[in-house]
């Protein structure tokens, strides 16, 4: 695992680690949603902790820094969310593949992104 150093602290780079953990899983037996799930779950802890750790040196001030770190990015990733929807629309895919990639029906995937 690649190990960089920041600051004077070392630490394992979040996409590598990321991506061992999804080589991890790659067992067939589990399904890809779930294998990429994982592997981003994990990426976001790390990223939260690698932001916690530039912000503070106090547990208990990092612990909340992690939570405002992950609060930011599901705002943020929202708004992505519709615009790669927008995107994806705009490029002619249709309401049933947007739906599959939301893993919902088109008929929700239509109700949640039009106005």
């Amino acid at each position: 695992m690649d190990v960089i150093e920041h600051d004077g602290k070392q630490g394992v780079t979040a996409p590598h680690a990321a991506w061992e953990l999804g080589a991890a899983l790659a067992d067939h037996s589990v399904p890809v949603d779930d294998r990429d799930g994982v592997a981003v779950a994990q990426f976001l802890r790390m990223a939260a902790d690698a932001w916690a750790a530039a912000k503070t040196e106090e547990a208990t001030d990092r612990a909340l820094e992690r939570v405002r770190f992950l609060r930011l990015l599901e705002s943020g990733a929202g708004v992505a969310l519709h615009d790669a929807v927008n995107d994806a629309r705009g490029s002619g895919a249709s309401w049933a593949g947007v739906g599959w990639a939301l893993n919902t029906s088109r008929q929700s995937a239509y109700e949640r992104f039009t106005d």
